[in-house]
């Protein structure tokens, strides 16, 4: 990857984007991405990541002793 757009990147806190830009470059090459199709891609990306590391960050600040998923729920009470 370019040094240059690395370092941009990181400049501008797309983290996010790093991750999965060479991915998506191979997958924009595959499928002939258009360059509007491309972006929106990565920018979707960058959102996705932004929103888990809020919820992870949410999760710890609110310090739950266990985590619960809807799966573990006991339905059984009904």
């Amino acid at each position: 990857m370019n040094d240059q757009l690395i370092q941009t990147a990181q400049q501008l806190r797309l983290s996010g984007l790093l991750q999965t830009l060479d991915v998506r470059l191979q997958e924009a090459r595959a499928n002939q991405l258009t360059h509007a199709e491309f972006l929106t891609l990565l920018f979707q990306d960058e959102l996705a990541i932004r929103a888990q590391r809020l919820i992870a960050r949410r999760k710890k600040l609110a310090g739950f002793r266990d985590t619960r998923t809807l799966e573990d729920f006991d339905w059984n009470f009904m």
